[in-house]
């Protein structure tokens, strides 16, 4: 979740390549750094999770988290497509990371919605930010974000 409208917050839950969920509050929004040929520095996004807390629950299966991949994958050869929705209504998104280099990972939009609407059109994305939905919801105990100062 981001929310440029009325200040400047980003939180929400990631789920890691060991099956664990993990609930992040920046306070503040995030922006991918550039490693070339369309990646990200994968330092950058260790950064952007390093003060995550650990959610109360058991991990994500291997093979629920090898389906997921797969979906992620595919999700990956999709074209995105952005329209204005909305004035002031921020932003609640979706997205995939997949390390491509041991320094370096692609993001992939699953989904978002807010003062615009953006949509991968690959089947297998709305699959994938269905699945990782219903996973961050079974989050019982998720701490309250952080409120910024206008």
């Amino acid at each position: 979740m981001a929310n440029f409208a009325w200040g400047s917050v980003a939180y929400g839950n990631v789920l890691d390549d060991e099956g664990h969920v993990w609930f992040y509050d920046l306070g503040r929004t995030w922006g991918d750094q550039p490693a070339g040929d369309g990646l990200f520095l994968g330092s950058a996004l260790r950064e952007r999770f390093a003060g995550a807390e650990l959610q109360p629950m058991l991990p994500i299966s291997s093979a629920q988290l090898d389906a997921l991949r797969k979906k992620a994958l595919i999700a990956k050869t999709g074209s995105i497509t952005r329209k204005q929705h909305a004035v002031d209504a921020g932003g609640a998104g979706c997205e995939a990371y997949i390390w491509e280099r041991a320094d370096a990972y692609r993001r992939i939009e699953l989904g978002d919605m807010g003062d615009y609407a953006v949509t991968n059109s690959r089947p297998e994305a709305r699959e994938l930010e269905k699945a990782l939905r219903d996973i961050f919801h079974s989050v019982r105990s998720r701490p309250a974000p952080k409120k910024t100062a206008l």
